[in-house]
């Protein structure tokens, strides 16, 4: 039986168009490092493709365990799939062809219509869509060993911090509703709560310069209690709970994850060493690339993303002043729910507009990223992804929590 480990998709173009031209020359380039490829057409041009055996010795002898060579230095097992599927991809995706485009740039142009990777055991796929990230087993383990089997070891560690997290918020989300039914059930007993219902004398100044009554103190009764519901004793309780929880959560998957690993023998495995190993087979000549750092290109980096941390700002001092703005705008409108409900209703389009903001910016911030980390050119696939995750967790952490450090140092202030 033929086993193909990616398959490369093209329309059926023109003998001697551009199009056909590049493909051919991309192509050949696979078939000069030795790749087997099969073309079955269809309505489609379909290619299937092959590595040789020795680029996985390669990958194994570059990468193998002194110790165990020591012992027996002609032995090759075999590799997982997804190690398989790894190192060709790495291949395609780093073909040069002589025009000097690589498959991501033969996809734009259309010369290529897709390209994905094929799995030996269909039944793993079929288990994880039928048994994995499903609401009727939200209760039950993720199967992390079919997860590994079928996308690798970085992307199943990756659940396994996941369903570790989840599993020890459930403990926070209880220590949360005790909390949340405490504050119910003092609903009626702050002090303040009970001075401010009582103070039916207290008159108000007008919460605007025009069409707007003066007040009494006593109307804002129900939003007062509703505060110290929320807002509490408990609250400054489960705040330092939630700092002893995110300590013991960090002590408790380092043991997790070194249980992890050790099943999956992933010690001895390091994602640089890994990728240089792949450039090695990839780059037959095994020419050293060159590469200069840019204190010019960081600068503008460091300045590109100052930028955008004031552009997060802003758009939540945006959110600051429309809440001001839309109370006085809600206290002078002709409807008299709007008028008493003016502050309810401008805390909640607030906290809409806020949502929308966070969804918005949470796409723009990945393209921003993205670009900027394009712009800075990394030397290696690891110092690309880590100068990615660095620059979206910033940008994300000023869209999601610029408004709460607003209101906890700056507010009443």
């Amino acid at each position: 039986e033929e086993k193909w480990d990616f398959v490369l998709v093209s329309n059926i173009h023109e003998v001697g168009s551009e199009k056909e031209t590049k493909r051919k020359k991309f192509l050949d380039e696979l078939s000069k490092k030795g790749f087997t490829i099969k073309k079955i057409e269809d309505k489609k041009l379909f290619y299937g493709v092959r590595a040789p055996k020795q680029i996985f010795q390669k990958y194994q002898w570059l990468l193998r365990n002194p110790d165990s060579r020591l012992q027996n230095p002609d032995a090759h097992r075999d590799i997982p799939v997804t190690t398989r599927i790894r190192i060709v991809n790495f291949i395609l995706q780093n073909t040069v062809t002589s025009d000097l485009e690589k498959l991501h740039d033969l996809r734009k142009k259309r010369v290529f219509e897709a390209a994905f990777p094929l799995h030996e055991k269909e039944e793993v796929r079929e288990f994880l869509k039928e048994r994995w990230a499903r609401w009727r087993d939200i209760f039950s383990q993720q199967p992390i060993e079919k997860i590994r089997c079928y996308f690798g070891e970085k992307v199943a560690l990756y659940f396994a911090w996941l369903g570790w997290y989840t599993y020890l918020l459930g403990f926070a989300a209880v220590a949360g509703l005790v909390v949340f039914v405490a504050g119910i059930a003092v609903f009626n007993s702050s002090q303040v709560s009970k001075e401010i219902c009582e103070a039916t004398n207290t008159i108000m100044c007008p919460l605007c310069d025009q069409k707007c009554p003066f007040w009494l103190l006593s109307d804002t009764c129900t939003y007062a209690k509703v505060t110290h519901m929320i807002d509490n004793e408990g609250t400054v309780l489960f705040a330092m709970f939630m700092a002893i929880w995110a300590t013991v959560f960090l002590e408790l998957w380092k043991r997790q994850r070194a249980t992890v690993v050790t099943d999956w023998d992933l010690y001895r495995w390091d994602e640089e060493e890994e990728e240089l190993a792949m450039e090695l087979i990839n780059n037959l000549q095994h020419e050293p690339q060159q590469y200069q750092h840019s204190y010019f290109r960081s600068t503008i980096i460091l300045l590109l993303v100052l930028v955008m941390i004031a552009v997060l700002i802003g758009i939540a001092h945006g959110l600051v002043i429309y809440r001001v703005v839309a109370t006085a705008l809600f206290t002078q409108s002709d409807l008299e729910f709007l008028r008493e409900q003016a502050n309810t209703m401008a805390v909640m389009t607030g906290a809409v507009l806020h949502y929308i903001t966070i969804v918005i910016m949470t796409k723009v911030n990945r393209r921003v990223a993205l670009y900027l980390c394009e712009l800075e050119k990394p030397r290696t696939f690891s110092q690309h992804e880590n100068s990615f995750t660095i620059k979206i967790f910033t940008f994300q952490f000023f869209t999601n929590f610029s408004s709460l450090i607003y209101i906890a140092f700056f507010l009443g202030r």
